[in-house]
């Protein structure tokens, strides 16, 4: 009498992950079968009874079961993970007749499927560790089912089978279930109920704690806050801002113009270019270019000993000299800080009565000047910064840039917060003259303080 080979028991479950997804497929589950009329609800009781960590239904009206008890790491879900049935899947595959997949995995063993009529049997999943041990299983089965179809990578007379062909049937339907309490078996409305309960008695709570917080705050501000005269200290940081202003008006404007007077067009057969003058550094220079029999001595011999001379080539000169300290340039008086009223009615005018007689007149609209805001040290040595009151008139500054023949400079007015910056002068002997040119141009710039709107 002929034994019965005994068929190789399976050795565990595998993974296989699904390419281009963070997603696995998951084969050889335990399948049961399971009898009533609410499936799904005997499917999670059964996998509850059996301690199954997971569980997946062939078909949603199927009786069939897959169980799987995961290990280790796999028992906690992960947020961007699901497990897939791999025989489940295989069934959305062929949901009429007999079909067997016998399918070598990655790691040699072979998984072992069995499906009728979109149902996986029980026991028909199953994980082998290698071919020989699994060629017992599938010659069984083939003789068990006459009309059936067999699916395989590595049977030649099967039909071509890949875990890939798995990957379009991966859905709602194959994907394994907890079997263990989950946050999504909560009805949406008692989630309604509760996340309307837990945030009132947040917002009750939150809206105590701040009003609560808030008075403390008040108080320990109120208690530990320096008492000062903010006013007191603004007017402080601005005279302190006007004090590191210099300032020329009118009368610097005509002592700058009266040194441009004294400097020689032609000295030593050398023809002056222009003459650049900065109040703020000090200093004035003088560019010019060699004419016919002019060398550098004919240069140093023409100009006076505090002229100091510099030859970027041969045919070009540069003399510098100190502006005279005749009168030491005033700061900004806050007080004579022109009004924008008093611009508009005082000034303007007589800047419109020469605007003839000038090329270009720029005045930019106020500009903030920065002044350094007062603090005040607080008893924990911290300093805090005061804040400004309400009323106090700021200064700002109006850029001003004039382009006019050197001539028309003399008739012009200006504030005495105004600062000068710089007088630029060129010398253009064959310029032919007019009201609004001359052989001297100069480019004059500075700004005006005034007080801000």
């Amino acid at each position: 009498m002929a034994t019965r080979q005994k068929v190789a028991r399976r050795t565990s479950y595998k993974l296989v992950a699904i390419p281009g997804s963070p997603n696995q497929l998951v084969l050889g589950l335990k399948w049961r079968t399971v009898l009533g009329e609410d499936l799904e609800k005997l499917a999670l009781k059964t996998a509850r009874k059996a301690r199954a960590t997971h569980f997946v239904q062939s078909d949603a009206r199927s009786s069939s079961v897959g169980l799987l008890t995961a290990k280790g790491s796999e028992t906690r879900a992960k947020g961007r993970t699901t497990l897939f049935s791999g025989a489940a899947a295989f069934a959305q595959m062929h949901r009429h007749g007999t079909h067997i997949v016998a399918c070598t995995l990655p790691d040699q063993s072979v998984w072992l499927a069995v499906v009728i009529d979109g149902v996986v049997q029980t026991g028909g999943d199953t994980i082998f560790p290698d071919q020989a041990k699994a060629k017992n299983a599938v010659e069984e089965l083939t003789a068990r089912y006459r009309e059936h179809q067999v699916h395989s990578n590595y049977i030649t007379q099967a039909r071509l089978f890949s875990l890939q062909q798995l990957t379009a049937h991966v859905n709602g339907q194959s994907a394994l279930r907890r079997a263990s309490f989950r946050l999504s078996m909560v009805s949406p409305i008692w989630w309604v109920l509760i996340a309307a309960v837990v945030a009132y008695e947040a917002w009750d709570y939150g809206s105590a704690w701040w009003d609560e917080r808030q008075a403390k705050l008040q108080e320990a501000s109120q208690a530990a806050q320096p008492h000062f005269d903010a006013n007191a200290l603004w007017e402080s940081a601005i005279s302190a801002w006007a004090r590191s202003v210099k300032t020329q008006g009118s009368a610097g404007m005509t002592e700058l113009l009266n040194v441009i007077l004294t400097v020689p067009v032609e000295p030593g057969r050398w023809r002056l270019t222009e003459v650049d003058c900065r109040p703020g550094v000090g200093s004035c220079t003088a560019t010019y270019r060699r004419t016919r029999l002019a060398d550098n001595h004919t240069l140093r011999a023409a100009l006076a000993e505090s002229f100091r001379i510099v030859h970027p080539d041969l045919d070009t000169a540069t003399a510098t000299w100190p502006l005279p300290k005749g009168r030491s340039a005033p700061t900004v008086a806050l007080r004579d800080l022109p009004t924008p009223a008093a611009i508009q009615t005082t000034w303007e005018p007589s800047w419109q009565a020469l605007r003839p007689a000038l090329q270009d007149f720029t005045l930019s609209k106020p500009a903030s000047v920065q002044i350094l805001v007062p603090n005040i040290k607080l008893p924990n040595g911290l300093e805090e910064p005061v804040p400004m009151p309400s009323g106090t008139k700021l200064p700002a500054s109006r850029a001003l840039v004039i382009n006019a023949p050197l001539r028309s400079l003399y008739g012009l007015a200006l504030p005495t917060t105004t600062q000068i910056t710089q007088l630029h002068v060129r010398y253009q002997p064959d310029s032919a003259p007019g009201l609004a040119a001359s052989a001297f141009s100069a480019t004059l710039k500075g700004d005006i303080y005034v007080l801000a709107p």
